[in-house]
């Protein structure tokens, strides 16, 4: 008897192992890598970064701080050169990436999405994609010049117009 239970619960455990399980779809954000790079660079967010380190930059002088001024003006061309390579591809947009995070869930909320990233790596039929760089250039205030350019970017790329 103990036997026979036994055989019918392992039946019954491969048979629930076959059953197919329906997959669910997950929508995912996505942004148009160079066209966020282009947009967060032209942003009053990057505006305010920048202004800020200039007025600290005019106190060190004023103070006659020169390790001070050396600092601020090293920080400078390393903030150039990063976008130069971020520009370039040749970059991670980490930074950029970091600044946005607090629009990232106010914009996944609209967009009805579980998670927004930059790089989709991977295609798969459970995945939906769904383009929020228009979702976040508005959380960037972009002006239309901006738009315009990623516009033109997104046409070399053969992306969808934002």
């Amino acid at each position: 008897m103990k036997a026979l239970k036994r055989s019918m619960a392992a039946a019954m455990l491969a048979a629930l192992a076959v059953v197919p399980v329906a997959a669910q779809t997950i929508r995912v954000g996505t942004v148009n890598k160079l066209g966020l790079v282009v947009a967060y660079y032209r942003s009053p967010t990057w505006a305010a970064t920048l202004s800020a380190k200039r007025a600290e930059l005019a106190q060190a002088k004023a103070a006659n701080d020169t390790k001070k001024a050396q600092e601020l003006e090293a920080w400078g061309g390393a903030q150039q050169d990063l976008a130069d390579r971020q520009l370039a591809g040749e970059a991670p947009i980490t930074n950029i990436l970091q600044a946005l995070a607090p629009a990232f869930p106010e914009i996944a909320a609209k967009a009805h999405v579980s998670i927004i990233v930059a790089d989709l790596p991977f295609t798969d039929k459970s995945v939906e994609t769904v383009d929020v760089t228009g979702m976040v250039m508005d959380w960037l205030r972009s002006d239309e010049k901006t738009r315009a350019m990623v516009n033109e970017l997104s046409k070399d790329n053969g992306a969808p117009p934002r």
